[in-house]
């Protein structure tokens, strides 16, 4: 597996395990042989979402909305020097309008609405607190997360999720201090299926440090 493959992989988990259905999205070209982009994660979070019997919050740097649906549109960098969003997101508004309209929620004259007023949050220098607030439409807000497993600090200046997060998160949920008594936390990993298990059975492993170089030696990751 290569790297930029397990940041992907780390940050489709860390959603998933708060509370979001999580998928990949190909915009279509025109022009054989190409796409416009791609967004490496499109995750969605209902307000009534609970799983209780796994006593773990949602993680606060997410702060989904327990009133409003959750659309975040994430894009995973593996260079912390290059950290924004890709050009096409930022500067095509039909990228945005044809990937709320995949999802789905709005009518189309709702997505082409919410989509001009979210464009600008994808450009570079959004202070972190109007890309967490994102766009209310209908019931749903739409928010434009980075993510960069390999950044070494936590990101002060962008809503970015990093590996410190993603880490602490996933021990949290995996490796409580004692039995949960309505949840065990040991079962076959192969239900987590490809490409989750192994990542999956590394940071369950109370054996490993479960830092970013320790899973790409496990992994064998290029």
């Amino acid at each position: 597996m290569r790297k930029p493959i397990v940041h992907e992989v780390l940050a489709t988990l860390y959603l998933r395990l708060n509370g979001y259905f999580t998928t990949g999205l190909i915009l279509h070209s025109d022009i054989h042989g190409r796409n416009r982009t791609d967004i490496d994660c499109l995750a969605i979070r209902h307000p009534h979402h609970e799983q209780l019997d796994r006593i773990i919050e949602t993680d606060a740097f997410l702060d989904p909305s327990k009133e409003l649906t959750d659309l975040i549109i994430c894009e995973v960098k593996s260079d912390p020097s290059s950290l924004g969003f890709n050009k096409p997101i930022q500067n095509e508004i039909e990228i945005l309008r044809n990937t709320l309209r995949w999802a789905g929620i709005f009518t189309k004259r709702q997505a082409n609405s919410v989509a001009d007023r979210l464009q600008p949050l994808f450009r570079d220098g959004v202070p972190m607190k109007m890309a967490r607030e994102g766009v209310n439409e209908a019931g749903c807000r739409v928010r434009p997360l980075l993510c960069c497993p390999p950044c070494p600090e936590p990101v002060h200046d962008r809503w970015c999720v990093t590996k410190a997060e993603i880490f602490d998160f996933a021990d949290r949920c995996f490796n409580p201090a004692e039995p949960r008594p309505s949840s065990s936390v040991r079962y076959n990993f192969q239900q987590w299926g490809y490409p989750f298990t192994s990542i999956v059975q590394y940071l369950k492993d109370s054996k490993n440090s479960r830092s970013l170089e320790g899973l790409y030696e496990h992994l064998k990751a290029e």
